[in-house]
């Protein structure tokens, strides 16, 4: 019985992962999204949003604290984000990541 809810956790946190990562990149395409090494005991993802100029970083916290919400309301999964500015070198990466597009 605990292992089957595990996984079930485990395919929550997996599905609220996917859910950020997508709506992070619908709102921001050059974001970079990377977890945070400081671990949180109530939180059971955390993720850094780096963006590049031109966001309003307090703009886009609130965005990502309403998208975080939603996910956990829908999925049981505490989400901590933390945005920051993009540095030179992830810029550069960011930028040189191709575009995906659904076919």
């Amino acid at each position: 019985m605990a292992q089957r809810i595990k996984k079930a956790k485990g395919r929550s946190l997996a599905e609220a992962a996917l859910r950020l990562s997508q709506r992070v990149h619908e709102n921001y395409p050059q974001a970079m999204i990377t977890t945070l090494e400081v671990p949180y005991t109530d939180e059971d993802l955390t993720v850094d949003v780096a963006l590049p100029e031109g966001y309003a970083l307090r703009e886009a916290s609130d965005n990502l604290i309403r998208v975080c919400l939603e996910i956990e309301d829908e999925l049981g999964v505490s989400i901590l984000t933390q945005v920051s500015r993009l540095t030179l070198k992830e810029e550069g990466v960011a930028q040189s990541m191709p575009e995906f597009t659904e076919t």
